[in-house]
């Protein structure tokens, strides 16, 4: 059964790069842009990567592109 509410679930890292990306919809957001918008840049240049595969989780993982050698992107 699909979980109603999916974002209730998500991290305060999570929610914090989920709503940069939602402020950003159809842009390509890189790693380290996404992590300066997020007050995430001073841990791992990785962390980003994490994140995402935790918010593709809640959200379906359709809904963030990767776009290869730029970054991210929220998808309708």
């Amino acid at each position: 059964m699909d979980d109603p509410h999916p974002l209730e679930h998500l991290t305060p890292q999570e929610r914090a790069v989920f709503e940069v990306l939602v402020a950003n919809s159809g842009r390509v957001l890189s790693r380290a842009e996404l992590a300066r918008r997020a007050g995430i840049a001073d841990l791992s240049a990785r962390r980003c990567d994490s994140l995402i595969v935790g918010i593709r989780r809640r959200i379906g993982h359709d809904r963030v592109r990767t776009v290869r050698r730029r970054g991210w992107m929220l998808v309708d």
